[in-house]
């Protein structure tokens, strides 16, 4: 079937070709939408099945997000906007501001969603029936959900980022970090990758009509604000097309596209709260039909949606950030240029991260991430440069923050160039969406908070698992009363990590550490006062370690234990050192998660060995938990915080993630088999969710933007009728 597709576009060479195949780029950010939002119910992505999120103080995992700071019983679940039922299509977007966006981080806690501002229909999300081009679309190219709006606010210094790699601090730029919509006048100074491109010879556009939204960053700096008309730079970058899709569609045609475009929405089509996504839906699937219509030309071509930021809606993923001078983190890196000093209240004087910020939707439409395929390395807008760096050879640009450079990949991991597949999935009809989203937004009523809630499980199934750089040993031990923390990254990738104390959640700060690649680092906590110490290690992609136990006068007291990835084998490897030990002992080692059996290591005082556990049945996902004690997988009483495992155990560990082979996998079968979430107990028979409370319930009508005759007018012209 592929062989007879290829002969009929006439498109040969696919045994040899490489990123030189690659000619075009065509960059395309929209506005405002979450990750979790839009598509947190899509299969095998890291959604609403996350079975390792940061936990909450309440001893609930993230979904569970707090109402009320005085009750810690009262919580919201994500609960579904839903199309054709209601007006969901032009629901308002809740309060988005830097110093709202720094509360609902909390230090790395990720609890006051609802908290910090009026949630609104912040934690509202769609699904497949609300959205069906998109969930096409997002099942039949690579996805990625590890992709971060690159700062915690709105709009500009999130394109900023885009369009040049930083938002003024680590640009130098007089003024610090720009942190709002400020567009000053004169304009930013530093350079754009408008004109890095032009020093190497490489040709872009930008298509935008004359309402661009005002979402061209090119035009907030100088050199493009005072441009000839004539210029080189302003036609390239400032000049306003009548009708942007005409205007791509043909460069398309006449393959006369440049090697890089950025193509900006009108605002009726942007997404942005109170537009529609559905509006959004229409002018994507027309600027794919054009590539898609030029076999020809889509056969050298990479399409990158994106957006610049999340809107304020929910997304339940922890969001990597550099450590801060005032916190006890370490970097292996400087954190130079990503440290926000100037912070308005109720921070003032207290530093603040820059970014990353909150998750958002992103994808790569082309021959070589055709797919249902997910791609989990750490992305965020300056990803994009980086790709651009690696196509075109360019230098690597210098308002990229050190930090920032060496814990975001740069999309490679996303694109299989020796397998090109030039076949495109069965997308959705939109030509109807526009007025399908008027007329709900005139007719239907506002979106509804339920009050009985239900935690959404995302569509069953796996997908493609593409192999990112990531490879990591850490080691935690109890020692003179300390916990000494080791974390070893042996991978290429580097990596964030948070460290929390979940006997402390109220006077314990997360700790952050970045760890380059190649590079390792230690800490020493002091261990709490109590009788029992629990501490979790989270990153990215699911990956999880826990150390609890008691502080001292345990059975295990001096017994080692250590999990080791072993990536030529695919086994995971326990080690256990009974040298300090003044006793036998009998380590239990439980899967969590998979269906492995479970096993154990005896040892006599003094000894040592290790079990080694072949996890490729699983496409190398792992979860267990190992320990000393009576039930070693014990979580208490089910209130409160508590650690997930080893709550009496005398000493307990769970390692959770996945091994990384350099191999393409499959996307974790445990989320989409809905096995439980690390912290909670729903799926216990009898088990009910709280009410929504009722403050939560009240939400004001949004303004629906209608698409009124003058957009018609050129839209006409491309032979679509409004």
């Amino acid at each position: 079937m592929k062989f007879s597709l290829l002969l009929l576009l006439g498109i040969g060479g696919v045994a040899s070709q490489s990123i030189d195949s690659l000619e075009h780029v065509v960059i395309f950010m929209q506005e405002n939408r979450a990750f979790d939002h839009y598509i947190g119910k899509l299969k095998g992505i890291r959604g609403f099945n996350d079975r390792a999120t940061v936990p909450l103080k309440s001893g609930h995992d993230a979904f569970h997000q707090p109402t009320n700071t005085s009750d810690l019983s009262e919580y919201m679940l994500p609960f579904r906007a839903e199309k054709n039922r209601t007006a969901a299509m032009c629901m308002p977007a809740p309060e988005m501001y830097y110093p709202t966006d720094i509360k609902i981080f909390n230090e790395g806690k990720m609890d006051a969603w609802n908290t910090a501002r009026d949630g609104g229909v912040g934690m509202s999300y769609f699904e497949r029936d609300d959205m069906p081009y998109y969930f096409e679309l997002y099942s039949g190219f690579t996805t990625f959900d590890q992709y971060y709006q690159s700062t915690f606010t709105c709009t500009c210094p999130n394109r900023l980022h885009l369009f040049s790699g930083s938002n003024g601090l680590s640009a130098g730029w007089k003024d610090g970090a720009i942190l709002d919509n400020t567009e000053p006048t004169p304009g930013f100074d530093w350079e754009t990758m408008g004109e890095t491109l032009d020093k190497a010879g490489v040709s872009w556009q930008v298509y935008q009509e004359e309402d661009n939204f005002d979402d061209n960053g090119f035009a907030w700096f100088d050199n493009f604000m005072t441009a000839d008309k004539d210029s080189d730079l302003y036609q390239k970058g400032m000049k306003r097309q009548l009708s942007a899709l005409n205007a791509f569609d043909e460069a398309v045609k006449k393959d006369a596209l440049p090697q890089v475009s950025w193509v900006i929405a009108p605002t009726s089509f942007s997404e942005h709260a109170t537009n529609h996504p559905c509006a959004g839906e229409f002018w994507t699937s027309t600027l794919l039909q054009s590539l898609k219509d030029t076999p020809e030309v889509y056969k050298k071509t990479a399409f990158i949606l994106n957006y610049d930021e999340g809107g304020q809606f929910y997304d339940h993923a922890w969001t990597p950030t550099p450590p801060m001078p005032n916190t006890e983190g370490k970097s292996t890196v400087t954190t130079d240029g990503e440290v926000n000093e100037d912070v308005l209240l109720p921070y003032e004087g207290v530093p603040q991260p820059i970014g990353l910020g909150f998750r958002v939707p992103g994808l790569i439409v082309s021959p070589w991430t055709r797919g249902d395929i997910v791609v989990s390395e750490i992305y965020d807008h300056t990803s994009t440069i980086q790709f651009l760096e690696k196509k075109f050879n360019l230098e690597p640009n210098p308002n990229i923050s050190p930090w920032r450079r060496a814990m975001t990949g740069d999309m490679m991991a996303a694109f299989d160039f020796a397998n090109p597949d030039y076949s495109w999935p069965d997308l959705p009809d939109t030509s109807e969406y526009v007025k399908e989203g008027d007329v709900e937004c005139e007719t239907l009523p506002d979106v509804v908070v339920p009050t009985e809630q239900s935690m959404p499980q995302q569509e069953p199934g796996t997908k493609i698992y593409r192999a990112i750089p990531y490879e990591t040993t850490v080691h935690g031990d109890v020692k003179d009363g300390n916990f000494e923390l080791t974390i070893d990254n042996t991978g290429a990738g580097g990596l964030p990590f948070v460290l929390f104390d979940l006997t402390d959640m109220d006077g314990f700060t997360p700790r952050n550490y970045a760890v380059e690649g190649g590079k390792s680092l230690s800490d020493t906590i002091p261990l709490p006062e109590g009788e029992r110490y629990a501490f979790l290690l989270h990153s990215v992609n699911g990956f999880v370690r826990e150390f609890t136990g008691v502080t001292k006068g345990g059975s295990a007291d001096g017994l080692g234990l250590s999990f080791e990835l072993n990536a030529d084998t695919n086994k995971v490897v326990v080690k256990a050192d009974a040298s300090e030990l003044a006793n036998d002992v009998v380590i239990d080692i439980i899967d969590n998660a998979y269906g492995l059996s479970a096993a154990q290591i005896s040892l006599k005082k003094g000894e040592a060995d290790q079990l080694e556990i072949d996890v490729s049945a699983s496409s190398n996902w792992y979860d267990f938990t190992v320990g000393v004690g009576d039930d070693v997988t014990d979580r208490g009483d089910g209130t409160g915080l508590r650690p997930s495992i080893g709550a009496s155990a005398d000493v307990a560990r769970r390692f959770m993630g996945r091994l990384e082979n350099g191999k393409d996998g499959t996307s974790d079968p445990a989320m989409a088999a809905g096995v439980r979430s690390m912290w909670e107990d729903e799926k216990v028979e009898g088990f009910k969710h709280v009410d929504t409370p009722h403050h939560m319930r009240t939400v004001k009508r949004g303004s629906g933007n209608k698409h009124d005759t003058k957009d018609s007018l050129h839209y006409d012209e491309f032979g679509l009728e409004l």
